[in-house]
């Protein structure tokens, strides 16, 4: 497995040339703002570009916020569930994954915190996006432990798990995670994960 901390906003880009530097420059007006404060015409400026460039792509900042929460909660999914095919135990992979996102507040950290304080707001054009990517992890646990120890648990134990993990994401971002801090969270998800599941300690 080579798996690194995705870098939110340079994913962007290269995922996406003109769109994607739209995202990135929104990104960066989200993070030094605040996203309430934070305007179109703001995200204009930064990326340098025509206000006609900007609708073409997005009907408004809520659709840059919504385009960049789905792009990282997708590519998180998508490097969970490649490490967990890759691994010998599936668990592992899922160990592997959910410490790439954590490793992703050393770089991303700012990002990340308006992300999921917004997706976690219950009237957000993201509580949606929030769910399904909570499915997704759910999906992807729930299998992993499954193959791992021949358990089948509740998937309400997998989404006490995910809120967690949220938590722990949004005390490592309101602190400014170094990478201590981040290793120190691995291991309390790793012992909550093999404590609450049944499973054998990495």
């Amino acid at each position: 497995m080579n798996l690194t901390a995705p870098d939110l906003m340079q994913l962007a880009v290269t995922a996406r040339p003109t769109q994607g530097a739209i995202v990135a420059a929104a990104a960066q007006v989200f993070v030094e703002l605040g996203y309430a404060d934070a305007r179109v015409e703001d995200i204009l400026q930064r990326a340098g570009i025509a206000r006609r460039t900007f609708y073409k792509y997005f009907r408004s900042k809520e659709d840059v916020l919504r385009t960049l929460y789905e792009l990282g909660t997708s590519e998180l999914v998508r490097a969970i569930g490649s490490a967990a095919a890759e691994a010998s135990d599936p668990l592992d992979g899922i160990r592997f994954g959910l410490d790439v996102y954590l490793d992703a507040h050393v770089s991303s950290g700012p990002l990340m915190r308006v992300l999921i304080e917004q997706a976690m707001r219950m009237d957000s054009e993201l509580a949606p996006l929030r769910r399904r990517f909570r499915d997704d992890l759910v999906h992807l646990m729930g299998d992993a432990v499954q193959h791992s120890t021949g358990q089948k648990h509740d998937p309400m134990l997998y989404l006490a798990l995910i809120s967690a993990l949220e938590s722990i994401s949004l005390e490592l971002c309101s602190t400014g995670a170094k990478k201590r801090d981040v290793a120190r969270a691995k291991k309390v998800f790793h012992d909550l994960l093999s404590r609450v599941t049944g499973a054998k300690a990495p």
